[in-house]
């Protein structure tokens, strides 16, 4: 897909050459004060639309393709015939009239300057461009049909300052007709609404239409359709605010494209490139975007450079057919306080991943629709099928305030490629989007998400996405500089129906956050990560309506969650790792006679390995909140079998440094104690991974492990090619592994310790074969034989060899964490 855009732009590019070419999480109460705009050459002579001498004696007629007069400004002060084009000239000016006024085209092609209102005077009358398809298929210059195209101009679009969105103070049930609002809005009757889902179900999203407004109270023309909820809940000093939020789509400046676009989804666009500017503010964006169609979008900001004067700010774009905003090749521009509605694939999207600099704040950003092949709809990107409120491709960018309510896909999605792609991948060669250190990614909102937050899953140069690690350094072109540890803050994450947030790579902490009513709140794929602070709730008042549930129980009773009954909902979940919960307060994981439920829990159905030094700390718990689940294993997934966890400071169990376990090969201890409740075992000991592979990538598994008790875990390997095997146990214990394959070169090791951990470990053995240790396979680094009673005085350079049987004394040795031994015959490691 990324190839066929590039192929798509290089007319584009051509043409271009011969042309010559409000922070934080409160709603804004006012537009912020943009930057100075970039001088402009003005027209030298004005003159009036209405006047025959403007044309030459003849007014523009209908369906005529006009071009404005060379180096005049043409004041609009009439609503002319629906023309063919329109095409502003350099060193001309369109501006609209202080009057009611229309202005209908097939296209507008902007050289010059198009204004409506100033920054200083917005427009406060109402106009309206509609673009129009009485000639389809044109191509304006390589920028598509039903346009407005600026090419090396200057697009000025200031509509009234208006609130552009805040939330209920009073939750709204559904047959209601009144919202009552923690702002008193300046909207007015027969204003439009966008009113978030506070539930799992994107389409519990409405739009609205007010009557009338008396102070924060808005009464609307029909009742609501859903409850829609309003509520704050604090523990331990922090505040889960569910609050629906009220957005308004009207405004008294509109470009949309005329009606026939509803059917065809084939919608206005408006593309910004060359050496233009656009400062575009308190517009609404309506039947706009292109359906299935690359680069038309109903705002396109595309391969401008730098752009610290140019802005989206306080703007609607509700019925896309492509997207909302598009950011591609351009940095530093500001895209603040816009509200959006009903929109279809990624909605404020950095496209390349060379994007950087950008300023995303205070938008609200509401029923996002991933495409419905049942109603014709393709899409653009295989990823539009997870569609992102917010796709961002670098982290090099400011994403604060912002929140994403009813999406069906993933709220906010860093989505990372390995270098820019598309058009970006001509000179991005030196940008490393997944090494490079995050802007700021503060007091966002995720709600009725599949997937709050999704820091995972970055594209390849073809579109398609692939697993992702995140692991930002001083300098991104050396992944060996030091690392920059990436603080994603204050997110609060509620009513997603998988994951408040998921987070894969390394040195990353989310911190301050609240996450509730979530499938999971939290996992961390990741190393040296984890969550910092914060709240986690189960299960709120806010229990949801039937219509968002999608699984009934016995008899057609609603289940309380939309997810199947055995789902155990967790707050943090453990995975790979290392990976830490600290300092955090959990709550409300109640379970019930549905579905088990924990504060803490690990990563299910895992076939990989994982860290048994993952560790929980500083947990406060609330309201006797069920605090461990671990469920049965699954048979082939041997990460399940190995679920083990440590207790730092005893906040979890009541004694600092036990382990919690959920492994058959290590709860079984005399000094372990079960909880069915949690059914896990609770540990006294210290813990490591072992882990064996056949380097010739021979089929030895399954592996059977077993300890001197009779305990035993059969290890079925990683799913990459279930080569390597990998479980938990525990140090001064005595194990065997018993591969049901034969190996020439098996190496095998144990990981996550310190200098003088030991492990001792038996295979079978039918020869006699090479040992060395710690990765050199050299004759100086070759294990001795010693008689097994002797074998307990070594220090982990000498093995024994008795009965078929050969055993290891694995040593971790000075200044390493862990101790590693191939194992192969002779005639192969010499």
């Amino acid at each position: 897909m990324r190839q066929a855009h590039l192929r798509c732009a290089l007319p584009l590019l051509t043409a271009l050459l011969l042309s010559g070419c409000t922070d934080g999480s409160a709603p804004p109460s006012a537009p912020t004060a943009p930057g100075t705009p970039a001088p402009t050459t003005p027209a030298t002579q004005s003159a009036n639309w209405s006047d025959p001498a403007t044309w030459g004696g003849t007014l523009p007629a209908a369906g005529a393709d006009v071009t404005l007069p060379a180096g005049k400004r043409v004041v609009l002060d009439v609503s002319p015939p629906a023309l063919g084009g329109l095409t502003i000239p350099a060193g001309s000016a369109l501006e609209f009239g202080r009057q009611d006024l229309t202005l209908s085209a097939e296209w507008l092609m902007v050289h010059g300057e198009l204004r409506i209102g100033t920054e200083a005077r917005p427009f406060t009358q109402h106009a309206r461009i509609t673009l129009t398809d009485a000639r389809p298929g044109e191509d304006v210059m390589g920028m598509g049909d039903r346009v407005i195209a600026v090419m090396d101009g200057t697009l000025e679009l200031h509509g009234a300052p208006r609130l552009p969105w805040t939330r209920l103070s009073q939750t709204a049930p559904a047959g209601s007709s009144t919202l009552t609002l923690e702002a008193a809005p300046d909207w007015v009757g027969g204003d439009t609404l966008t009113l978030a889902t506070t539930d799992f179900n994107a389409a519990q999203t409405e739009q609205v239409v007010v009557q009338r407004v008396s102070g924060n109270t808005v009464t609307l023309a029909t009742p609501l359709k859903y409850t829609h909820w309003a509520q704050d809940t604090t523990h331990a000093g922090l505040t889960l605010s569910e609050r629906a939020e009220v957005g308004l789509l009207t405004r008294n400046i509109v470009i949309a494209a005329s009606e026939d676009a509803s059917a065809t989804g084939l919608g206005a666009n408006t593309m910004v490139m060359g050496r233009s500017e656009a400062r575009v503010q308190g517009v609404e964006f309506t039947r706009v975007g292109q359906r299935g169609v690359l680069r038309r979008y109903p705002m396109h900001f595309h391969q401008l450079g730098s752009q610290p004067n140019s802005y989206f700010r306080s703007n609607s774009v509700h019925a896309s057919f492509n997207r909302c905003v598009t950011v591609h090749g351009t940095r530093d521009l500001r895209v603040q306080d816009n509200v959006t509605y009903n929109t279809l694939g990624h909605c404020i999207f950095l496209e390349d991943g060379d994007e950087t600099g950008t300023t995303i704040t205070g938008n609200l950003v509401t029923l996002v629709r991933r495409p419905d092949s049942k109603k014709g709809e393709t899409a653009l990107l295989p990823s539009d099928a997870r569609a992102a409120a917010y796709w961002i491709t670098n982290p090099a960018n400011t994403v604060s305030g912002n929140v994403a309510a009813g999406v069906q896909g993933v709220g906010f999605w860093y989505a990372l490629p390995e270098h820019p792609t598309g058009l970006g991948a001509a000179h991005g060669a030196d940008i490393w989007p997944r090494r490079t250190p995050l802007g700021t990614f503060d007091r966002n909102v995720a709600h009725g998400t599949d997937r709050g937050l999704d820091v995972d899953n970055g594209p390849r140069p073809d579109g398609t996405t692939q697993a992702t690690w995140y692991a930002p350094v001083t300098t991104p072109a050396d992944p060996k500089s030091a690392p920059v540890p990436a603080h994603f803050t204050r997110l609060t994450a509620y009513k997603n129906r998988d994951h408040g947030a998921w987070l894969r790579g390394q040195d990353l902490t989310l911190s301050g956050s609240v996450l509730a009513d979530n499938g999971v709140g939290v996992t961390f794929a990741a190393h040296r990560s984890g969550l910092d602070g914060g709240l986690l709730l189960g299960e709120t008042a806010n229990l949801g309506q039937p219509e968002s549930w999608e699984a009934t129980g016995e008899g057609g009773r609603s289940l309380p969650r939309p997810w199947d009954a055995s789902f155990p909902i967790r707050g943090f979940q453990f995975y790979d790792g290392l990976v830490t919960v600290r300092g955090t307060a959990l709550g409300a994981f109640t379970p019930n006679a549905v579905r088990p439920a924990s504060g803490l829990g690990y990563l299910t159905a895992n076939a990989f390995a994982l860290n048994p030094q993952n560790a929980a700390s500083g947990l406060t718990w609330l309201d006797g909140s069920a605090r461990v689940y671990l469920p049965a294993p699954k048979p082939d997934k041997d990460g399940d079998k190995a679920a083990t966890f440590r207790d730092a400071d005893g906040t979890v169990t009541g004694t600092a440094g036990l382990t919690v376990t959920g492994s058959a090969l290590l709860r079984g201890a005399p000094d372990c104690t079960f909880d069915a409740a949690w059914n896990a075992g609770v540990c006294a000991g210290e813990y490591a991974r072992l882990w064996l592979e056949d380097v010739q990538g021979g089929k030895i598994g399954p592996v059977l492990t077993t300890n001197a008790r009779g305990d035993a875990v059969s290890l079925t390997g990683t799913p990459d090619a279930f080569k390597s095997f990998s479980t938990t146990v525990r140090l001064g214990e005595a194990y065997a592994a018993t591969p049901t394959g034969a190996s020439t070169h098996l190496r095998l090791g144990f990981t996550d310790r310190r200098p003088g951990d030991t492990l001792t470990l038996t295979l079978p053995a039918a020869t006699e074969p090479a040992l060395y240790r710690d990765w050199w396979v050299d004759e100086r680094n070759r294990l001795k034989k010693v008689a097994l009673g002797s074998l307990g005085a070594t220090t982990g350079d000498s093995y024994a060899w008795e009965n078929g049987q050969l055993t290891l004394k694995l040593v971790v040795k000075a200044g390493a964490t862990s101790a590693t031994v191939d194992v192969c015959t002779t005639a192969l490691c010499k």
